[in-house]
């Protein structure tokens, strides 16, 4: 993008002022982009104001954010694409902002990467990203204003990944590479290699939009440059009756199996088992929830460890006015158990944001919520092991009020993790061990080593800074929970760098 010298100023807050004065005026610059990038700027200190936005979550500048899209490591660079709308904290105007990372907790906002262009392109929806043969990213999402979705492809104009350009060649697939078959709700593209060969699935259903007609579709690239593909047919078909439609699949090796994660317009799922590529047909061996709160939307990454690393959406639910919505989860490092299912753990570089540990002695649990001393506040990280001999429910009370009462808990009750209004069974065992991860208006939870993870949102106040463990029984038979050990750190905030967030 060719830069000229003049500077635009145009938000009256000193923050805002200070990003939009690196937003420059060229004339090459598309003026929908321009815009976008105007009214990001413009809204940035009404999100900062907020004492209630996450620190450590990953969030774009301001504004509403959804889907992470185009997950990839690029030359020492975790990109992280999402879905934004630049012009106000509610869905609408999809465009797809950009950031990077070295080391997954610390961001650089980069300048949006793709916005609709031409009148007939009203909207940028998810997708995803892989290495083309000249060894450079593609993205490739679903353009949005036309009769049908289509399938559109974006190429690097530099080696950053910061400018991107729609080549001629677009679209790259369109509803006639289905012969007679009828694809609705076709969307999100997601790419991965196997033996040399690129292939893509996107979601949709039969065409008839009804129970049970839910699909995931595969397609093989043509050519190297990713501009011809060919249709394989419905590599997955969900034969639920609650299930008409199937968003955002991801498709990818793990362990020596293949994983498929699908968004069906509630908790994520993900199906372990095999493919079969010459057949075209993805075969389930076993099948879990991949998180049960409210995360949404997955897309997948390997970085240079080698490490398949998980990215979800956080949903926050804010009014308009609060000026921001939603975050991205934890980058979670997933992993394959010995029973088939899926592990799931916070990215150990967040350890890096920890303050002084503080840790408790061993004691049993009564009826009654117990406030330990020095534990409280509203960004930290809790690592408890519990034993327990049939009690009802045991756990934690978190961000309570000067009053007692707690704006979110994350317990274990008859076998089952409940966090906020999620609810996963675990298992009975004798010990439970407990993370949790408190980022203000964000909680996650993760239980005996990543067997299962939940994000949920959490409403709260400022003022609101108690955390006390609890324990209940569930009948006059009782039982007895003891804390076994339980250690917490204060977070700090991460680094969210706008000093590259211009044009």
């Amino acid at each position: 993008m060719q830069r000229f010298s003049r500077r635009l100023l145009l938000a009256a807050l000193p923050l805002g002022r200070a990003v939009a004065a690196s937003i420059e005026q060229p004339s090459m610059v598309d003026p929908a982009l321009r815009r976008a990038m105007e009214a990001l700027a413009a809204a940035i200190p009404k999100a900062e104001a907020d004492p209630e936005r996450p620190v450590y979550h990953f969030r774009p500048p301001a504004n509403w954010t959804n889907d992470p899209n185009g997950t990839i490591f690029y030359k020492g660079w975790h990109h992280l694409f999402y879905q934004l709308n630049p012009y106000g904290s509610l869905w609408a105007n999809m465009h797809w902002g950009h950031a990077r990372s070295r080391d997954l907790v610390n961001w650089e906002h980069l300048p949006i990467a793709l916005w609709p262009t031409g009148k007939e392109e009203t909207a940028i929806f998810s997708g995803g990203a892989i290495l083309a043969a000249d060894g450079r990213p593609r993205l490739f999402y679903t353009s949005i204003g036309r009769p049908q979705p289509e399938q559109w492809m974006a190429a690097p104009t530099d080696d950053d990944l910061i400018g991107w350009e729609k080549p001629p060649s677009n679209p790259v697939l369109t509803q006639a590479a289905h012969g007679g078959r009828t694809v609705s709700d076709w969307r999100d593209p997601f790419l991965f290699k196997e033996a040399g060969v690129t292939y893509m699935v996107c979601g949709g259903n039969s065409g008839r939009r009804m129970p049970g007609s839910g699909q995931v579709h595969l397609y093989r690239a043509e050519n190297e440059d990713l501009t011809r593909w060919r249709y394989l047919g419905p590599v997955f078909e969900y034969r639920d009756r609650e299930i008409a439609n199937i968003e955002c699949p991801n498709l990818f090796k793990l362990g020596g199996k293949w994983v498929l994660i699908i968004s069906p317009h509630r908790p994520c799922e993900y199906f372990v088992g095999e493919l079969d590529l010459a057949r075209a047909k993805f075969f389930p061996e076993t099948h879990g929830v991949l998180d049960p709160g409210d995360a949404y939307a997955s897309n997948i990454s390997v970085d240079d460890k080698g490490r398949t690393i998980l990215w979800l959406w956080g949903r926050t639910n804010l009014p308009a006015e609060r000026g921001w919505n939603g975050v991205m989860v934890m980058p979670r490092i997933l992993s394959l158990g010995a029973d088939g299912f899926l592990r799931q753990h916070p990215a150990p570089e967040f350890e890096s944001l920890r303050g002084e540990e503080k840790t408790f002695p061993a004691f049993p649990l009564g009826d009654s919520p117990r406030q330990l001393e020095g534990l409280s506040g509203d960004t930290l990280e809790i690592l408890a092991e519990f034993s327990s001999s049939g009690f009802g429910s045991f756990g934690f009370e978190l961000r309570r009020s000067p009053e007692g009462k707690p704006a979110a808990v994350a317990a274990i009750e008859r076998g089952s993790l409940i966090v906020g209004a999620a609810r996963t069974y675990v298992g009975m065992h004798e010990r439970y061990r407990l993370r949790l991860f408190l980022d203000k208006g964000c909680l996650e939870a993760y239980v005996n080593d990543g067997f299962a993870a939940v994000y949920c949102p959490v409403a709260a106040t400022p003022k609101d800074q108690g955390i006390a463990l609890f324990a209940r029984a569930s009948g006059p038979r009782g039982g007895a929970v003891r804390l076994e050990s339980l250690k917490c750190w204060p977070l700090k905030p991460a680094r969210f760098d706008l000093s590259r967030f211009k044009i």
